[in-house]
């Protein structure tokens, strides 16, 4: 297992333009703030963290905060059950339109995505839009 000190070495040792591999990683700043001017006494690993941090933008005085959710990853927005009607009305005759809707439908209502007080109605709703979107699909291979 390594050590944080070992991963300290390998860090400052990379950082060094000598062995540093050239490409678009590069940066002028990155051997400075690692150790290209390296002093003749040892470092502390706490110093030699907090050069490696800064080497990669990091700040040690405040605390990482773990990133908040992204608006798009909290429940989604259960639809209406008008607003899907309309929108299967507007696919009727068309099976690329009517799988598309019932993918849609499935991602946004699904219980499993909901928050547990929705979940249920959810359920209820995609089963009835499933439903509607089977007699839709049996219409539209008729017509065919």
């Amino acid at each position: 297992m390594t050590d944080f000190a070992t991963i300290l070495d390998d860090l400052e040792k990379a950082a060094r333009r000598s062995e540093r591999p050239s490409g678009p990683l590069r940066g002028a700043h990155f051997g400075t703030i690692l150790g290209a001017e390296a002093p003749s006494a040892p470092r502390s690993d706490k110093d030699r963290a907090a050069r490696v941090c800064r080497a990669y933008g990091l700040d040690l005085a405040k605390p990482e905060e773990p990133p908040s959710a992204p608006p798009e990853a909290r429940a989604p927005r259960l639809p209406e059950r008008e607003e899907v009607f309309a929108e299967l009305l507007r696919a009727e005759g068309s099976l690329a339109k009517l799988a598309t809707l019932r993918r849609r439908l499935a991602w946004s209502c699904h219980p499993d995505r909901q928050e547990k007080s929705r979940a249920r109605q959810a359920e209820r709703l995609l089963a009835e839009c499933n439903a509607q979107i089977d007699q839709a699909v049996a219409r539209a291979k008729a017509l065919r």
